[in-house]
């Protein structure tokens, strides 16, 4: 393998936050460093089977007729294409997700909105204060997001500024917020507090979650736990 190749392999790996490069070669990161984000590719697939049991549950809390947000994570996406399953006369989908773009092209009953914004590759999402400002304008229905963690203290939490402010917003405009999150997120805490457990409708999550867990968490919100 030549230099060239193994310092692009290496770059690869570090962007996707498994190691970090250093002088001469490179290390793995501690598992109690923060767990930063990672590229959507890389996460889309990741758990993927727990998400898809996620999306199932939620998929028949949208109505028809309503307006729904769906954030950028890849929860959402996931969650998307099983709503796009179902049969709708009429849906406004609003998304900072450049993912589902293709994905809603073809349904015809379905009207997809787009925040517009500054094209964030790392995270495949439209990002910055236009977003923030352009949902300041609408009315939501209901709310889809996901987080990166939720705390021990109910917080949902992110590595990224950008997507705390836009999932704050979002919550703010929305009459319900459902929160998907798997059972690996659960007491995983990231940088950034986004906001409390407490203003959201309800978490959906997997059923093999700890007794503890649950314990602490109806304090705060509904939980409704996927098969």
């Amino acid at each position: 393998m030549s230099r060239i190749t193994m310092m692009r392999d290496l770059s690869a790996l570090e962007s996707d936050g498994v190691l970090v490069k250093i002088h001469g070669g490179a290390k793995i990161k501690k598992d109690d460093a923060p767990h930063y984000e990672t590229r959507f590719n890389v996460r889309k697939n990741r758990n993927i089977d727990l998400k898809r049991a996620l999306a199932v549950e939620a998929a028949p809390l949208v109505k028809e007729d309503s307006t729904i947000f769906i954030d950028s994570s890849t929860t959402g996406y996931i969650f998307a294409e099983e709503l796009l399953k179902r049969s709708f006369s009429s849906l406004n989908i609003i998304t900072n997700s450049p993912a589902l773009l293709d994905s809603i092209r073809e349904k015809h009953r379905v009207s997809l909105i787009v925040t517009g914004g500054e094209l964030n590759t790392f995270y495949n999402m439209l990002g910055g204060l236009w977003v923030v400002d352009f949902l300041d304008r609408v009315n939501i229905d209901v709310a889809f997001i996901s987080a990166a963690g939720i705390s021990e203290s109910a917080e949902l939490t992110t590595s990224s500024m950008d997507i705390a402010n836009i999932l704050n917003k979002a919550i703010d405009r929305s009459t319900k917020t459902y929160v998907l999150a798997d059972s690996t997120k659960l007491f995983k805490k990231e940088m950034i507090n986004i906001c409390s457990l407490a203003r959201c409708t309800s978490l959906i999550t997997n059923g093999n979650i700890f007794p503890e867990q649950i314990s602490l968490l109806d304090k705060y919100i509904e939980l409704r736990t996927a098969r």
